[in-house]
């Protein structure tokens, strides 16, 4: 386990035990100083995130505040296993602890070099994480395609919403666009954000209420988008409706949008070309 996993499981009982969400930690980190969001967090679990001295300090201190619980840094760490560091050595747990309390600590041994190593390799490596971007603009539009493109009650209300002000600022926080969020909350809840935060509020609910309903619903969408680029495909509810197609045309739309995401996946989708080629005349029927 690299250092950015052993972080975020730790995060991760924080949240079970305590009842924390990725957006509470995150606001409270932006409170010294970070500028953190829950998809920051959230890329820890794949290294997309860093695990620098500063993070550490900033998140001991967050949980602090949001538990009542004095922390150090070592306290990230419990428990027994090895821990894989850069360049390709470890360290147990047990002696990371010992190291981050100031005391003497023993390193494993570090393995023969690998051709990771190679520094054209490294470069590499780099460009695909200063692709990440890139990355979350072609998901924004893929999903932003597929609503327009999807059964007809979701294409009318897609192409007759403009975002709201609460949707921009949770698109802010899952790095998409703003329509991108508003259609992603259409595919997977049928309806969007602050429609879904009042079905979840219910009726004369507090402002406090309503925002940790909408929270909530912006860790799953950021869960969501996680799991997208990871693991392919998902069904969106709202492309399962049998209200909206027969079986035939719902797996031919689940299989055109399985395929979608795996050419974007690749890299080898030409947005410009795949929305002119699905363009809608604007009665939420057929294409023009």
């Amino acid at each position: 386990m690299r250092i950015n996993e052993a972080i975020y499981a730790y995060i991760d009982s924080m949240r079970a035990t305590k009842g924390l969400t990725l957006d509470q930690i995150a606001t409270e980190a932006r409170r010294y100083g970070a500028t953190w969001t829950p998809g920051f967090i959230s890329g820890m679990k794949r290294n997309a995130s860093a695990a620098s001295l500063f993070n550490m300090l900033i998140l001991v201190k967050s949980l602090e505040s949001l538990t009542g619980k004095p922390l150090v840094l070592s306290d990230l760490f419990p428990g027994e296993g090895e821990i894989k560091l850069d360049g390709g050595g470890s360290i147990s747990r047990e002696e990371l602890r010992k190291a981050l309390n100031g005391n003497h600590f023993e390193l494993l041994g570090i393995p023969p070099k690998k051709k990771t190593d190679d520094p054209v390799i490294q470069q590499l490596n780099q460009a695909l994480l200063n692709s990440i971007p890139n990355i979350m603009a072609k998901v924004s539009e893929y999903l932003v395609s597929t609503a327009l493109n999807g059964p007809s009650k979701i294409r009318n209300e897609m192409t007759h919403h403009s975002p709201t002000l609460s949707e921009q600022r949770a698109a802010d926080k899952v790095g998409i666009t703003a329509p991108a969020f508003a259609a992603i909350c259409l595919l997977r809840y049928g309806r969007f954000l602050d429609e879904e935060t009042a079905r979840r509020a219910g009726q004369n609910s507090s402002p406090q209420k309503r925002g940790r309903e909408t929270r909530g619903v912006i860790e799953e969408i950021d869960l969501c988008i996680d799991h997208m680029i990871n693991d392919g495909p998902i069904g969106f509810p709202a492309l399962q409706d049998s209200n909206s197609t027969d079986l035939t045309t719902h797996d031919d739309e689940q299989s055109r949008v399985a395929e979608t995401l795996n050419k974007l996946r690749r890299g080898d989708l030409d947005i410009a070309a795949y929305e002119d080629e699905h363009k809608f005349d604007g009665d939420g029927d057929d294409p023009a």
